[in-house]
């Protein structure tokens, strides 16, 4: 793959999984270089159409929120709001804390954490994560003066026709970026019929996020490369393929 925006390889150490920002056990992390290619694209896309506003993010199967979190800290200027859900009531107590980093407060309280850990075991990687965590305070510091990010997390499946939009209301999202479950290391929670091979759940997920959609809105999908990526109500407007991973971006008809 070509990267178009993240041109450079740079070092993503400080922002890894596990180290300041939570992991959610049993659960890859997003590659950062990837989501920062994909969030370009897509706002890219946007601007050729006319659009050059800052972003309400969206991720409907948000499991950790870690790759939203890490967004956010490269593309601050161009994201007003975060919301993340998802059906899982342990990602989403990952999420919470991840979204937390976003704040000087949240951050504020993981470098205390972090300093307890390294009081009791004494640990090298709990020092350097320390460090990490200065790195990102610092950076903290000049995004939020700025401008605030607010962020909304809350529990809904989206494979379900009112979760979404019963819980954001009126509110519209403009980009929704979504690393559904491959059914490897995670999985759908679904009803029988989706089990059973009776219902596309991809496709159920895109039918339900039509509602929630402005107008130029881009819904960015990353899958296993065998898995299909369509609805008739969207149009494909840009695909990546890295290693085992695609990620389709698409937006509404």
């Amino acid at each position: 793959m070509v990267y178009r925006f993240a041109k450079e390889r740079e070092d993503y150490a400080h922002y890894a999984s596990g180290k300041v920002f939570y992991n959610l056990p049993g659960h890859p992390a997003f590659p950062i270089r990837l989501a920062s290619e994909t969030f370009q694209r897509c706002d890219a896309v946007r601007k050729a159409r006319g659009v050059d506003s800052p972003v309400t993010l969206y991720d409907p199967c948000c499991g950790g929120a870690y790759h939203l979190s890490i967004l956010a800290y490269f593309h601050w200027e161009n994201i007003a709001e975060i919301i993340a859900s998802d059906l899982d009531s342990s990602a989403l107590a990952v999420a919470g804390r991840n979204l937390s980093l976003l704040t000087l407060e949240g951050l504020a309280q993981r470098m205390q954490e972090i300093e307890r850990m390294e009081a009791s075991f004494g640990k090298a990687s709990h020092q350097e994560a320390l460090l990490s965590a200065d790195v990102l305070r610092a950076r903290l510091i000049s995004l939020s003066a700025k401008h605030h990010i607010p962020t909304r997390l809350f529990q809904a499946d989206a494979l379900q026709q009112t979760a979404d939009q019963g819980l954001l209301g009126k509110q519209k999202v403009d980009l929704v970026f979504i690393d559904i479950p491959y059914g490897i290391k995670s999985n759908w929670i679904t009803p029988a019929a989706i089990q059973a091979g009776e219902i596309d759940p991809v496709w159920l997920l895109l039918e339900n996020l039509r509602n929630v959609l402005a107008s130029a809105a881009v819904v960015a999908v990353s899958a296993l490369k065998q898995q299909k990526i369509a609805h008739a109500g969207y149009q494909q407007v840009g695909k990546l393929k890295l290693g085992k991973r695609q990620v389709t971006m698409l937006m509404p008809r």
